[in-house]
This record gives structure tokens, C-alpha cells and sequence, in this order.
């Protein structure tokens, strides 16, 4: 064997584990890999919540998750056997989640207020959501922390919802437009790097 084909070979494996080790899906028995729906709201005694296959709530204890946003949208879904419009944000964390609230919830207005400030280039790193309970036993708040730090996003009854809600989708969107080129972008591999340094 000459040697350039002794390192096609070396690179082809060495690919063939960066693939293994990049696989997004590990092999075995797992949960389906179907988002996970958490509702954040306090009609649970919890500030948010799942529900199992049974339909079973299942309190969320940690106060904060800190995520990549993939998606943000209006949906009209039913529930309680009525039509009703709901905020969904699509995350991925260690699954993908989707975070539903009522459009005009406190929870909703505050999130869209602090994603319509982000920047699509804030927006491609991690993010961190905190639920926090207002003193009134129905009312639930969410603070967004980059980096660790607070964004601050004030709104107040004069904020025009269509315009916040507006940039947030937009800053969302223009993140993830982002994100994709970076990924898509043909970038040479490290086999492909170490066989070019041999010649």
C-alpha cells in the first residue's frame, strides 16, 4: 500500500469517528425524540409543568433552563375544549422542549420583551429562561438571562405587542438563519486538515 492510500484509509476512519461522535441520536432504548411540551403556567400548584403519557402532571422543580431558541410562534390550539391563541417557543437543551403560555400572559409578555432586544447574534448562544411567581397566586413572570446576565426588557401597558412580538419572531428567525449558514458552510475537516499538513 502506498501511503497516500494508507492516509485515505487513516481518514476515512478518523471521519467515521468524528461522525460517530457527533451523532445526534445515541443508540439503545431512549425516550421518543419528540418534543417535550411544558406549559408555564401556575394552574398546576407549580410554576411549569409537564404531562406524561398518562396525562399526569409532572411539577418541574428547577426554576430555570438554560437552552438554544430554535422557534418562536403563535399557535391557536384547543384546551378545555375551547379555541385559544398560545405563544410557542421551541428550544433545544438536553431535548428539544416547546414552552407554551397563554399570548397574554405575563410569562409571554415578558419573553417576547426580552427577545425583541436580543440580538440574532445574542440569540445564537445559549440563553437561560427563569420562571418567577408573582405575589398573586395566578400571575407568572419569566426573566432571560445572556451570559449570565439579566436582559432588561421593560413593558408597561402601552407596549404595542404587535411590534414586540414582531422583532422577537424576527430576531429568532434571523438567529437561526445564521446558525444554519454557520453549520451548512463547507468547513474542512480535522481528517482532511491532518492529511493536508502531511503533504
Amino acid at each position: 500500500m502506498t501511503t497516500e492510500s494508507l492516509l485515505a484509509q487513516q481518514n476515512a476512519l478518523l471521519q467515521q469517528l468524528i461522525d460517530l461522535l457527533q451523532q445526534k441520536q445515541p443508540l439503545g432504548f431512549s425516550e421518543a425524540p419528540r418534543p417535550r411540551y411544558i406549559y408555564c403556567n401556575r394552574s398546576q400548584n407549580c410554576l411549569w409543568y409537564w404531562l406524561n403519557d398518562a396525562r399526569e402532571v409532572v411539577p418541574i422543580s428547577q426554576t430555570a433552563l438554560t437552552c438554544m431558541v430554535e422557534k418562536l410562534e403563535f399557535k391557536q390550539v384547543e384546551r378545555r375544549g375551547r379555541d385559544t391563541w398560545k405563544i410557542h417557543l421551541h428550544v433545544k437543551a438536553d431535548r428539544r422542549y416547546i414552552l407554551e403560555a397563554g399570548y397574554d400572559s405575563n410569562f409571554s409578555k415578558s419573553l417576547l420583551s426580552a427577545l425583541s432586544v436580543l440580538t440574532p447574534a445574542q440569540l445564537q448562544q445559549p440563553i437561560t429562561i427563569e420562571v418567577q411567581a408573582a405575589e398573586s397566586d395566578e400571575v407568572l413572570f419569566c426573566r432571560v438571562y445572556v451570559n449570565g446576565e439579566l436582559v432588561f426588557a421593560p413593558w408597561d401597558d402601552s407596549t404595542s405587542w404587535k411590534v414586540v412580538a414582531k422583532r422577537a419572531i424576527t430576531n429568532v428567525e434571523a438567529a437561526n438563519t445564521a446558525r444554519l449558514m454557520k453549520t451548512d458552510s463547507p468547513q474542512e475537516s480535522p481528517a482532511s486538515k491532518l492529511v493536508g499538513s502531511l503533504n
